[in-house]
């Protein structure tokens, strides 16, 4: 509906009257705790991508509203203006259109919602499309941070195909759906002092919007609504990565603390996954003094401890001036973890050779009497009993590695190598040969995959990687 030059005039003398006691109608300029109703709040551009202004729009105009514990309440209409231009005045966020100042102080808790957003219309921030509706936060630089108020259901629309392509098998979509589902309850307000709840990006979860739906991974979204995953009456953080490498591991190995529900398990429908990264020395003591952890010309490197899922524990650095230690998830977070792309890794020398590589460790397999030790170049295999009790074994690229195997068996069992220390590398360069990607806790989407091509369901797949817990 557009206006006529007499009727735009008058909407005007009415909005700069309206303008005056904005800011006293939406709430004034105190924070909003939490999203509204069923809303989360997802923050699409703060920090360094934080605007001092930007363009809204929407085809049917918009609500400006108030978001609060009871969900959206509409206040001032605006069907006449279907573009909107937010900026920051002073310290204040303003929202305007060709010159007809609206709202002098757009303040948190404020909410821009299309006209009809009650029958799926979307708001469109600098021209890309999301479900729900956008409010503001006011920095102290004179930029604000651009918010989308979306349902959970909706919000999980955006997320899922850029977590786990739409094109994978059903069940193993509706596996993501219930991890990131769960995730998401857990970590709502994890961005509360910038206003929202969640960021759109691998700091929290991929979100695309709108344009990253695709009806595919909406139905794995809807198959599954409100689904996710409890422990012991609580929500759980369903944690994810790519692939296992053959073996999940706890919780308390990668980062700090330990959950009941976060426990490694034996992998044995892990993909092959191998990956390998070489630095220099020089290039490594680059790195770390980045990180303020300059230990001085580098002599050698040594993996000096691990979990029983073969993770590393310890990195050691031995410097002039220092020794430096990278404990668990660090070594990822201080090298880079799209070069160190997981913490099952071994390290070698210039020659290429892997210095004293890691066992993977079973659990709950053993050898049974009559064992020999041998070495084995180029695969390892890692055993995982079955349903039946029988014994699974899947084939993993990462050099040498020592397996237990029983006699006169056909089958090998993964031992730990705790006894033998692993060699330190030195000759100025170190090159990393792991399997598997990412922080290795949780769901492997592989693994998750793999098994619903299988004919396993979610609810298996996810029974698989996550200890001790419902689906409700």
């Amino acid at each position: 509906m557009a206006l006529g030059a007499r009727d735009r005039a008058f909407s005007v003398i009415i909005l700069s009257f309206i303008v005056l006691s904005t800011s006293l109608f939406f709430g004034g300029t105190d924070d909003v705790a939490a999203a509204g109703g069923d809303y989360i709040r997802v923050g699409l551009r703060y920090g360094a991508s934080a605007p001092a202004s930007c363009t809204i729009s929407s085809a049917e105009g918009f609500f400006l509203g108030v978001m609060a514990d009871g969900g959206f309440t509409e206040g001032m209409p605006l069907p006449a203006y279907t573009r909107l231009t937010v900026s920051m005045s002073g310290r204040y966020v303003t929202l305007s259109s060709d010159g007809v100042l609206i709202s002098d102080d757009m303040a948190a808790g404020n909410c821009l919602m299309p006209y009809d957003y009650a029958d799926g219309g979307l708001i469109q921030y600098e021209g890309v499309p999301y479900r729900g509706g956008l409010s503001f936060f006011a920095n102290h630089n004179g930029t604000f941070n651009v918010i989308n108020y979306v349902p959970m259901e909706e919000y999980l629309y955006g997320v899922l195909n850029a977590e786990m392509g739409r094109k994978n098998p059903p069940e193993a979509l509706k596996a993501q759906a219930v991890a990131a589902r769960s995730y998401t309850a857990y970590r709502l307000g994890e961005h509360a002092g910038d206003g929202f709840d969640l960021c759109a990006d691998t700091h929290c979860q991929v979100y695309k919007g709108h344009i990253g739906e695709y009806p595919e991974t909406n139905l794995a979204v809807d198959g599954t609504r409100g689904l996710m995953l409890y422990h012991q009456g609580e929500v759980v953080a369903g944690y994810y990565f790519k692939n296992s490498g053959g073996h999940t591991q706890n919780s308390e190995d990668v980062w700090s603390g330990r959950e009941g529900y976060l426990r490694g398990v034996a992998d044995e429908h892990s993909p092959e996954y191998a990956w390998n990264w070489q630095i220099p020395f020089q290039t490594l003591r680059a790195e770390l003094a980045a990180s303020g952890l300059d230990p001085g010309e580098i002599s050698s490197v040594a993996v000096t401890r691990r979990s029983a899922g073969g993770s590393v524990m310890e990195l050691r650095i031995v410097g002039s001036e220092s020794e430096t230690a990278l404990e668990k998830e660090r070594v990822r977070t201080v090298l880079g973890a799209e070069r160190v792309k997981s913490l099952s890794f071994s390290l070698a020398g210039p020659g290429g050779g892997a210095a004293g590589a890691p066992a993977l460790y079973a659990e709950g397999l053993s050898p049974s009497g009559g064992t020999e030790t041998q070495g084995l170049s180029g695969t390892a295999h890692v055993v995982s009993a079955g349903p039946g009790g029988e014994q699974a074994v899947s084939a993993l690229g990462l050099g040498d590695m020592w397996l237990i195997a029983a006699s006169g068996a056909q089958k090998a069992v993964p031992a730990q190598k705790a006894e033998t220390p692993e060699a330190a590398v030195s000759g100025g360069m170190l090159n990393f040969v792991g399997r598997g990607y990412g922080h290795g806790v949780g769901l492997p989407q592989d693994s998750a995959i793999a098994m619903a091509e299988q004919g396993y369901s979610f609810e298996q797949i996810l029974g698989k990687y996550y200890t001790d817990v419902r689906i409700e």
